[in-house]
């Protein structure tokens, strides 16, 4: 017979190929479709809205850049930015600066009864607006309130909440009569003349100043409350065409702001009396209604701008050099503000008689920076809003009537040290505290011009994060002129997940407290604070343009106040085709001057930050607040990723293959010990030992070929330089078992001279040591298959120890996670193919004496041993095998694992010890 026959014939050679160049094939499969799945994954989540973020200077975060690149810092000049946008490479190139910080007084807040007198043409006046209700469906009258007066208490307080703590504000009382209201009509010179007035015997309820009484009207009784706390928000500035090209329909909010007026048209006391006119001309109730127009654009908030406006010209804070500032606010607000009134029923001595209730009003999502009309209006428990009768008067209503006061304390980005750096790549990060700012005072006089007592409430001293901002030499009071609203939320999902990168103040970037300040694990989002000097920050209240900025800040001149230039580069595709031009685009930018980071590739991460000295107690001690994590940005992350990734892929298929080509070479070599009968029979026919050993190896040879095709065939259609380079290791280990194989064939006298009475014999009592006299005696192949063993656990170990490092080489960012998920079902079917294989492979080895077992267990069945008795002598056998193999198994399995994921060594060994224990039962049942 030739080699090939011979090959088929051995069965054992056969089987013991076959399984390996399925396992072959199986496996380099698996690992393609784990590759492409990480590929495809990295790829569609590592390219964000912009390629480059362009910036005079940044700190050094190790690759890991903060959200807050609307610094306030400047540096980078507008001949610079039009010299990005000339370059040849760059599709957008849109500017952000931060613009400064805004303080405002809202609203002053007031309680409303419903105390409604019923339709009454004299006060009412519909006639003119179409929205109104028609006088003959206007509803009878009714009334919270009794006939007589009745004596309240109303206790009015303030709770702010930073998310981790809340703080009571103030708590003001006041005492008081009211009741129902009722209509005076008086006979005047020329007329009739109607108006409201309260029951007898009624005082009204008076807070203290600066807080007003109560009045009735014709819907409710409304009583002034005490002022809620100042809010303050910040204003960054861009160019709006840049801006929308970036964000693409996202951006249409800032459509508006494309049509502002030129730097030279934006006087503020011109466009006071611009408005101030078109109602000394008249002005449609439509007109009104919808906004005016101004340039193009429907001002819907103009009632707003004439009240601040007025109010500014009265106060004398408006000068010949205040500009107006276009702007577009958000909607809605972060800040955690509750404004509560108990009422309760008095008696004359003061005792309570009645809990009417408590009703609480928040900032909320119908907060509107600049122009947010009546936050604070609650409402008395059983009331309703019946105004809607009089007609859609929302355009009409002041809003916030006080000109906002601009700063730029306390403005600029907060700053941060690096600290340990975990296994993932994780790098924490402390806060750099600043100055205390003090919030939740009252002003000095109140709008009558009576004094303040500033008892009313105690000021509270927040801790800053942030550095002031420089100005220009020209600082004039701005007007706000409100062209429209944007969604933060809206703006965050346009920007992306995995692939988020910041786009500059106006997208928020949230805290959340994952530790307090005892250590103690908690999840709680925090809030900004009042003063919006903390280190959280909400997105900003109002998005302008660079001539507001200029306003703004004082600047009459051209200066580089630009933060940071987002470029997106003119070529598709994902970041690594993109990677060439972007680097390229990069590198033009650098020659400029300017520090160009390429963050095409990056994901977001979240950082730990520490955040020292947040709070102190009255003696003047600070307190830390614990640990934060905020979403940062990782530079780089999609190549660190994608190498990490690969690498453990390539790890897990080379794992699998040669440890399955190990498994193969321990079982040829215990089966060619079978062929030393041939062996001895054509050494009596004159065969040399040299021909002897070509002899078998020619059937080695065979496997050897199968083996190369196989190997050949799949690197060809991988088109992989690893799986050539893992196919032809596992080639490799099978030739060299093939020559140790052939080594065992050599020629050695054996003389038989047991001893008939030798001591040394170990007595057969019992299945343990029946079991212990057949290992003894069969030495060769005890050993062949306890280092099978110990390598199958070796390779399981291994396995292990890199499934659960996966988590850990991935890294610590957003498109870490989502890219050992894509790889995770993969890894572990390779893995558990890889266990399979090794243990079918252990189970061939173990079957080369299954004859002569099964002979000696007929032989002890004769001898009157019972099934359990054999049954126990195949499992001392097995787990003999298996103690032999255990330290090889375990020690192996440490030692892949120190080598391949050192941090998880000992889940290496742990896997290779049960794989040890595991196999002794399996193969026990081999036998039967």
């Amino acid at each position: 017979m030739n080699a090939v026959q011979r090959f088929i014939r051995s069965r054992v050679l056969l089987l013991t190929a076959s399984i390996l160049i399925v396992a072959m094939c199986l496996s380099v499969l698996v690992q393609g479709q784990s590759q492409a799945a990480l590929n495809r994954t990295v790829d569609q989540n590592s390219r964000g809205l912009y390629d480059v973020l362009v910036q005079a200077k940044a700190d050094d975060n190790g690759g890991l850049m903060q959200p807050d690149i609307a610094t306030g810092q400047g540096g980078v000049s507008f001949e610079q930015l039009d010299s990005i946008r000339k370059l040849s490479g760059t599709s957008v190139a849109a500017p952000i600066s931060l613009v400064s910080r805004v303080t405002q007084n809202l609203e002053s807040p007031r309680l409303d009864a419903t105390d409604y007198l019923g339709f009454n043409a004299g006060l009412a006046g519909t006639s003119g607006d179409p929205t109104a209700t028609d006088p003959s469906k206007w509803p009878a009258a009714e009334s919270v309130l009794s006939d007589t007066p009745k004596k309240y208490r109303l206790t009015a307080s303030a709770v702010s909440s930073d998310g981790h703590s809340d703080q009571t504000l103030f708590k003001t009382t006041a005492e008081g009569s009211v009741g129902k209201a009722k209509l005076i009509q008086e006979q005047v010179a020329g007329g009739q003349n109607v108006r409201i007035q309260g029951p007898e015997g009624e005082t009204g309820i008076k807070f203290p100043t600066p807080a007003g009484g109560s009045e009735h009207n014709l819907f409710n009784l409304s009583v002034s409350l005490p002022m809620a706390p100042q809010v303050t928000e910040s204003v960054v500035a861009v160019d709006p065409v840049s801006e929308r090209a970036l964000l693409g329909t996202a951006g249409d909010f800032l459509a508006p702001l494309e049509k502002a007026p030129p730097a030279d048209a934006r006087n503020a006391g011109a466009i006071g009396r611009h408005f101030e006119s078109l109602f000394t001309n008249g002005i449609s109730m439509d007109e009104l209604k919808e906004g005016p127009d101004f340039l193009g654009v429907k001002l819907k908030y103009w009632a707003p701008l004439m009240t601040q406006y007025q109010q500014a010209k009265r106060d004398g804070q408006l000068t010949a050099d205040s500009q107006a500032i276009p702007l577009i606010v958000r909607s809605g607000t972060a800040v955690d503000l509750k404004y509560s009134v108990k009422i309760e029923e008095i008696d004359d001595s003061g005792n309570v008689t009645n809990d009417v209730g408590t009703v609480t009003r928040s900032l909320d999502k119908d907060y509107l920076p600049f122009v947010s009309k009546s936050p604070f209006a609650l409402a008395w428990p059983g009331s309703k809003d019946l105004s809607q009768l009089m007609g859609d008067t929302g355009s009409f209503s002041q809003g916030l009537y006080n000109p906002a006061t601009w700063s730029t304390n306390f403005a600029a980005a907060p700053a941060y040290k690096d600290g340990e750096t975990a296994a993932n790549g994780a790098v924490d990060k402390s806060a750099s505290p600043g100055d205390w700012v003090t919030v939740n005072r009252l002003p000095d006089k109140a709008a009558n011009g009576a004094a303040v007592d500033q008892t009313q409430r105690n000021p509270v001293d927040e801790r800053s994060y942030r550095e002031n901002l420089e100005t220009g030499k020209k600082l004039a009071t701005p007007l706000a002129m409100v062209y429209g609203t944007f969604d933060a939320a809206s703006v965050k999902d346009a920007a992306g997940d995995v692939n988020r990168l910041p786009l500059g103040g106006y997208d928020p970037a949230p805290f959340t407290l994952t530790k307090d300040a005892s250590g103690t694990d908690v999840n709680t989002e925090l809030k900004p604070s009042l003063s919006a000097t903390g280190l959280v920050s909400q997105s900003a209240g109002a998005i302008t343009d660079f001539y507001g900025l200029a306003a703004a800040r004082g600047y009459e001149q051209n200066a580089s106040v630009i933060d940071a230039v987002r470029v997106r580069a003119k070529v598709p595709g994902s970041w690594k085709q993109a990677q060439p031009e972007v680097e390229k685009l990069a590198n033009e930018i650098r020659d400029m001057g300017l520090q160009a980071t390429v963050v095409a590739g990056s994901a977001r991460e979240d950082a730990s930050i520490a955040v020292p000295g947040y709070s102190k107690d009255d003696a003047g001690k600070e307190s830390p607040l614990g640990t934060v994590q905020q979403s940062w940005v990782r530079q780089d992350a999609a190549d660190a990723v994608s190498g990490s990734l690969t690498a453990t892929n390539l790890t897990l298929l080379f794992l699998t293959l040669c440890g399955a080509a190990l498994l193969t070479g321990a079982s040829t070599v215990s089966y060619i010990r079978k062929r030393r009968s041939e062996a001895g029979t054509l050494r009596a026919m004159g065969w040399t030992q040299r021909r002897i050993r070509s002899w078998v190896l020619a059937e080695f040879g065979v496997g050897a070929a199968l083996l190369a095709v196989a190997g050949i065939a799949l690197s060809l259609i991988s088109w992989s330089t690893a799986t050539a380079v893992v196919s032809a290791s596992v080639l490799v280990l099978y030739v060299g078992a093939a020559f140790v194989a052939a080594q065992q064939l050599r020629h050695r006298e054996v003389v038989d001279q047991e001893p008939q009475h030798d001591e040394r014999l170990i007595a057969v009592d019992s299945p343990l040591t029946f079991a212990n006299r057949q290992l003894s005696a069969n030495k060769f192949n005890t050993i062949s298959l306890a280092v099978a063993v110990g390598v199958f656990a070796a390779a399981v170990g291994g396995l292990v120890a890199l499934l659960i490092d996966i988590p850990r080489a991935a890294g610590a960012s957003a498109l870490s996670g989502l890219a050992a998920a894509s790889i995770a079902l993969p890894s572990i079917i390779l893995a558990v193919s890889g266990v399979a294989v090794g243990l079918l492979l252990t189970m061939v080895t173990g079957r080369f004496e299954l004859q002569a077992k099964r002979q000696y267990l007929g032989t002890l069945r004769a001898m009157g041993w019972n099934p359990d008795m054999l049954g126990q002598v195949r499992f001392f056998e097995n787990a003999m095998v298996g103690t032999v193999a255990l330290p090889l198994g375990v020690v192996g399995a440490l030692g892949i694992g120190l080598l391949l994921a050192p941090y998880a060594a000992l889940w290496a060994a742990i896997a290779g010890l049960v794989a040890v224990l595991c196999w002794i039962p399996i193969a026990t049942k081999v036998v039967q």
